[in-house]
């Protein structure tokens, strides 16, 4: 099952409506962020999924971009 991070990730890199990409990113972006205070506010040997936040994270800023980008 997925943890709400995922679901709202995955959500941002699927949204098609331009104008709604960056609140939609905005989201998965504070929810990733509040799962990494908490994997280290309960110090976690939590690697793998630390890693995936951090790819999401990447992945969010590379999706945002490419709107950025003259066509």
């Amino acid at each position: 099952m997925p943890l709400e991070w995922e679901m709202l990730y995955r959500e941002a890199l699927h949204e098609q409506d331009d104008e709604k990409v960056p609140e939609v990113c905005d989201r998965a972006r504070r929810a990733i962020n509040e799962r990494l205070t908490d994997l280290a506010a309960q110090k976690i040997a939590a690697e793998k999924e630390r890693e995936r936040l951090y790819d999401a994270l990447r992945r969010l800023l590379i999706h945002e971009n490419k709107l950025r980008l003259p066509n």
